[in-house]
C-alpha cells in the first residue's frame, strides 16, 4: 500500500496545444509518482485532445467540458473529480521540474504541524515562448503567509501551488464572480489562519507569451485587482497597516500598468485607469523611478 499522499493535478485546457506536451511530459517525468492526472478539456478545437489522449496511462482522467466555461468555474469543474488529499494546479503552458512534488511533501514530512499546513509551493522562474529562462521570482516564504500576500502582492505562482483539498472545499474553492484576480483570491482564504511550506529551489516554470492574460488584458487585470483589493479591505476589516501596503503595491500596479498601456499605445485604457484611480498615482513618480534603477542594476549585474 502506497503511504504517500495521492496528488490530484489538474489542467485546465483550452486550445492550448502549443505547449500543452511540455506541459504533460513535466508531469510523467516526476520522481513522486503517486498522482493523478485531472485534464479539464473545455471544448478545444485544436489538437489538445489528441495530445492527451496520445498518453496511455491509467493515471490520466479526460474529461470533456458539456459546455465552455470561463477558467474560474472550469477549475473548480476539474476539482470536483479529484480524488487525492491534496490538490495541484498546473497550467498548461508551463512546466514542473522533475522534483517539484517529491521535495513539497519531502518538506511537509519534516515539519511538525504538517496539519495545519494547508499550501505548498516552490519558488517560480520565468521562461520565454521558447523555454529560455530570462529571470527569476526571488520572493517566497513559510509559515502563516496570508498577511503577507497582503502586504507583498501575490507572490504564490497559481501553477506552483499545492492545496489540500478538504481546506479547498471547505473556503468554496475559486471564485467564479472573479476572471482575473481568482488565484489571489483562492490563496488568501486557503491561507487564512493557516500555514504554507515553500520549497527554498526553482521547481516551476512560468510561461511569458502574448496570450498571458496580464499581457493581453492590461486594464482588465488591473481593474479586477483594485477592485478585489479594495472589498477584500471593506469585508475583513483590516487593519491600517495591511491598508496602507495595499495600497502602496496598489501604486506599484498602476505604475506597471501606465507604462504597458503606453508601451501598447492603449491611450483609451490608460485615460480610463487614471480617470478612476487617480490617487494611486500619487506614488507613480517613486514607483517609476524604482522600477528604472533595478533595470539598470539587473543590466549591470548581467553585464559583470
Amino acid at each position: 500500500m502506497n503511504k504517500e499522499p495521492l496528488v490530484s493535478i489538474t489542467m485546465n485546457c483550452y486550445n492550448s496545444d502549443t505547449y500543452l506536451k511540455e506541459a504533460i511530459d513535466s508531469v510523467f517525468l516526476q520522481t513522486y509518482q503517486n498522482f493523478e492526472l485531472i485534464f479539464w478539456d473545455n471544448q478545444s478545437t485544436d489538437n489538445s485532445a489528441k495530445i492527451i489522449k496520445s498518453y496511455n496511462d491509467d493515471r490520466i482522467k479526460y474529461f470533456y467540458a458539456p459546455t465552455h466555461t470561463p477558467l474560474g468555474e472550469a477549475r473548480n469543474l476539474a476539482i470536483e473529480k479529484v480524488s487525492g488529499e491534496w490538490v495541484a494546479i498546473l497550467d498548461c503552458d508551463d512546466i514542473w521540474d522533475k522534483d517539484k512534488l517529491r521535495d513539497a511533501f519531502l518538506l511537509l514530512n519534516s515539519y511538525k504541524e504538517k496539519d495545519d499546513v494547508t499550501l505548498l509551493y516552490s519558488k517560480t522562474v520565468y521562461i520565454d515562448e521558447n523555454g529560455d529562462i530570462f529571470n527569476y521570482f526571488k520572493e517566497h516564504y513559510s509559515g502563516n503567509i496570508h498577511d503577507l500576500l497582503l502586504k507583498r502582492g501575490d507572490f504564490v505562482f497559481i501553477s506552483s501551488a499545492i492545496f489540500r483539498t478538504d481546506r479547498l472545499n471547505e473556503v468554496g474553492k475559486i471564485d467564479t464572480n472573479l476572471h482575473y484576480a481568482e488565484d489571489y483570491d483562492i490563496l488568501l482564504k486557503v491561507t487564512k489562519n493557516r500555514q504554507a511550506l515553500c520549497v527554498d529551489a526553482y521547481h516551476t516554470y512560468y510561461r511569458v507569451h502574448q496570450k498571458n492574460l496580464t499581457n493581453s488584458n492590461v486594464y482588465e487585470y488591473d481593474v479586477e485587482n483594485f477592485e478585489f483589493l479594495n472589498g477584500y479591505i471593506k469585508k475583513h476589516n483590516l487593519p491600517l497597516n495591511l491598508r496602507v501596503h495595499i495600497f502602496l503595491n496598489n501604486s506599484a500596479r498602476m505604475t506597471a500598468s501606465v507604462v504597458k498601456l503606453l508601451t501598447k499605445k492603449d491611450f483609451k485604457n490608460l485615460w480610463k485607469i487614471t480617470k478612476e484611480y487617480w490617487q494611486y498615482l500619487l506614488l507613480s513618480p517613486y514607483y517609476l523611478l524604482y522600477f528604472i534603477l533595478k533595470r539598470i542594476k539587473k543590466s549591470l549585474s548581467e553585464k559583470y
